[in-house]
């Protein structure tokens, strides 16, 4: 079936509309093409439930790398928004009221260890996500889910370790910038801190773009100092000279940790970026000739692929969110895309 729009397509836009080069908009466009197509303002107006530390699996005690799914999943809670679910393929799954972030809760004296969540987006897309835990701690996720099928501990717990909701909640379109988001008002028209905005996987230039390395220490381990670090959990690849320096490869995919909001280092896997064992380096330290290469792939370590907005406020399930976000023509338009409007698929 075609892709329909309701844009009023009159053609490109143009750059230059008017008659005079000095002054483009003093006179009226003799123009025979129209300015568009043109992007939309879309309003998200949700009602969240109050956060739950225990709405998607009560506190459990794991005595190995168990999964809990099905009905060993939390029961429906009206006050946490989530109800039980059986999807079309039989899954059952725990569904939140709106798509949000989800965290793990470790009781005081729990060893730290890592909960795989499974699920789906709003959209229907398998997900997961790896979410550390540990004592007396809450540690939030990134990615926004809306059904849950499965939490799978890493490992022997030895105390308690729930799975709940945020208010870190998800946006229905890719944002590739946050000042994408226009406006932000929370319990009766209060304005909220639009800086709670993150943007989707991949969004913007500054982070995901391949950057000169500046500096490649040889050292234990070895650090990597670049523009604009990108955000833990990134593919990365090395492209360039290698020079003497040991311990890393071109064109091989690692897992990047932020240090600092320029430098940071790799693993050789996702197990041992989650336990933090980074890449020891030798030789001579690299200040020049190599170069470091993001990628917008999803994984269980990576953002949202579309981004999402924490709320300052305390939902409670009767105060409003409302925020209106700017889509583009790739995301709207006569010409949109599906990975224009929704971003990469989930991983």
């Amino acid at each position: 079936m075609p892709q329909f729009s309701d844009d009023i397509f009159l053609g490109p836009a143009q750059g230059f509309v008017g008659t005079n080069v000095n002054n483009a908009f003093q006179d009226p466009a003799p123009m025979d093409l129209g300015f568009g197509p043109m992007g939309r303002v879309y309003l998200l107006d949700e009602t969240p439930a109050t956060v739950s530390a225990t709405a998607v699996l009560a506190s459990t005690t794991a005595t190995g790398a168990t999964t809990y799914s099905g009905t060993s999943l939390a029961a429906a809670s009206t006050t946490a928004g989530t109800t039980r679910v059986t999807r079309s393929d039989g899954t059952i799954v725990i569904q939140l009221d709106y798509p949000r972030a989800l965290s793990t809760t470790g009781a005081a004296s729990v060893t730290t260890g890592y909960m795989t969540i499974a699920g789906y987006d709003y959209y229907g897309q398998a997900m997961t996500e790896i979410i550390a835990y540990s004592a007396s701690t809450t540690t939030s996720g990134r990615k926004a889910f809306f059904q849950v099928s499965s939490c799978t501990f890493s490992a022997a717990s030895t105390a308690g370790v729930s799975v709940g909701t945020t208010k870190i909640m998800g946006l229905p379109a890719k944002v590739t910038d946050p000042s994408y988001v226009m406006t932000a008002k929370f319990s009766a028209g209060t304005i909220d801190n639009t800086s709670g905005v993150t943007a989707g996987l991949g969004g913007g230039t500054t982070f995901y773009s391949t950057q000169a390395t500046t500096s490649f220490t040889a050292a234990s381990p070895g650090v990597m100092t670049v523009a604009y670090s990108p955000p833990s959990g990134t593919l990365v690849q090395l492209t360039g000279s290698l020079g003497t320096l040991t311990g890393v490869s071109l064109n091989t995919t690692y897992w990047w940790t932020n240090a600092s909001s320029t430098t940071g280092s790799l693993s050789t896997t996702q197990a041992n970026y989650l336990a933090g064992t980074l890449i020891n380096t030798s030789g001579t330290t690299i200040t020049s000739g190599m170069n470091l290469v993001p990628s917008s792939t999803s994984s269980p370590t990576t953002p949202d692929v579309r981004g999402t907005y924490a709320i300052t406020g305390t939902p409670d399930g009767s105060k409003r969110l409302l925020v209106s976000m700017g889509l583009t023509a790739i995301q709207v338009g006569p010409n949109a895309t599906r990975a224009g409007l929704l971003g990469s698929d989930q991983a």
